[in-house]
């Protein structure tokens, strides 16, 4: 296909408000695109800046550009690539202002070549500085799309862009999180649920409603709101489809820790579904379920890169206190469940299991998990002695109120 001869394909898509042409004729990696590689070749500054004037503005400088992206993309000059998709953006924005709905596909398409290459064009600089530019900036234009969407008040109904606010809020919050910076995250998501105009959650695709969940349950996975956290990501990963395994995946990698903390167990049929998973989390669950805590240390040790990675290393770490529960149990039952528990007997169950710790030790850890509703009872520090309530001294764990 020549350069004049896909420029003339974008007229009748425009023409008829068709979002379908227009997105084979976009697409940065399809057969159209890999086409164009190969018959349009380069295009110069001269032809960039003066696009020319066949279809309505700024429909020529899109094309033109598109074709650019597509020439640098498949040479392998990502950061070029991402410039020119950049400039499509910035004239695509200029058009999108006065259309209504029907165009959010291929903005959503365009979107996402901007991320990817983005990603792609930061690949070198992140290997030596750990910045990410182009993702950066990337950001700041999906932010604009959002705007675009979010503020439109010259169409109504299902002919508003506000009906594309989840979907690119979505995406402003991956670029968000890609970038190191959650904390922006909550600017979108006041916008979003603060305005009354806003088509409610439960209206977008249910593919941008499990990703806004996600999301919102990440935030909260964050900053510590363990019960929103859990209820934020079981709705995502009740309504993630069955073959999203990595979405699937990806979401359990944050539930699972919050259900350890609640004394909630995966089942092994899902961990085995999820073999990486299975790996990471199934120490832990050995060594809670036996209360040995010499294996759940050594477990977070094996473990620490990863989940700090991940964001997860805190909140596995205070499942601890679920395995020190088991294990002070236990010395409880070998006491012929008494209500009268000596120091002394916790710190020798500890010291069967290798961890090592003094009286004052042990009397804080017993005294912090009757604060926290691990154990009913008071500790008398004059007779070093614990004493258990006659009823249920050891409450489950996900009884207990987090």
């Amino acid at each position: 296909m020549k350069l004049q001869q896909y420029i003339q394909s974008f007229a009748e898509p425009l023409r008829v408000q068709d979002a379908k042409p227009l997105l084979r004729l976009l697409d940065c990696r399809n057969k159209t695109a890999r086409g164009l590689k190969d018959t349009v070749g380069a295009i110069d500054d001269r032809r960039l800046q003066n696009p020319g004037h066949t279809l309505p503005e700024p429909w020529d400088g899109i094309a033109v550009r598109h074709c650019a992206a597509v020439y640098a993309l498949y040479h392998n000059d990502y950061q070029a690539a991402y410039a020119h998709q950049n400039q499509v953006l910035s004239l695509f924005y200029r058009w999108l202002q006065d259309q209504p709905a029907w165009a959010l596909p291929v903005l959503y398409l365009l979107l996402r070549d901007l991320r990817e290459l983005a990603e792609q064009a930061d690949q070198a600089t992140y290997a030596t500085t750990g910045r990410m530019p182009a993702l950066e900036e990337c950001t700041r234009t999906v932010s604009k799309a959002f705007s675009m969407c979010a503020t439109d008040r010259t169409f109504k109904g299902a002919e508003s862009r506000r009906t594309g606010v989840y979907h690119v809020a979505c995406l402003s919050l991956k670029c968000y999180f890609k970038v190191g910076k959650p904390n922006l995250c909550k600017n979108i998501i006041r916008a979003v649920t603060s305005d009354p105009k806003t088509p409610p959650v439960d209206e977008a695709p249910m593919t941008d409603q499990v990703t806004w969940h996600f999301y919102i349950g990440m935030l909260a996975f964050l900053n510590g709101e363990d019960k929103k956290a859990d209820d934020e990501l079981t709705w995502a990963l009740l309504h993630c489809p069955a073959s999203a395994t990595r979405n699937q995946e990806l979401i359990l990698t944050y539930l699972i820790p919050l259900h350890l903390l609640s004394g909630r167990f995966p089942r092994a049929p899902l961990l085995a579904a999820h073999p990486r998973l299975d790996t990471l989390f199934a120490p832990f669950v050995a060594a809670i379920k036996a209360g040995d805590v010499t294996a759940y240390d050594g477990a977070l040790d094996w473990a620490q890169a990863r989940l700090v990675g991940m964001s997860t290393y805190l909140v596995v770490e205070r499942a601890r206190e679920g395995c020190l529960r088991v294990l002070f149990r236990k010395a409880w039952l070998a006491s012929d469940r008494s209500s009268r528990i000596p120091l002394s007997t916790f710190q020798l169950a500890l010291d069967k299991h290798g961890v090592g710790a003094d009286a004052d030790e042990v009397e804080c850890m017993v005294a912090n998990m009757i604060y926290r509703g691990f154990i009913k009872g008071y500790i008398s520090h004059e007779k070093q002695m614990v004493v258990l309530a006659k009823t249920n001294p050891f409450p489950p764990i996900s009884s207990i109120a987090r």
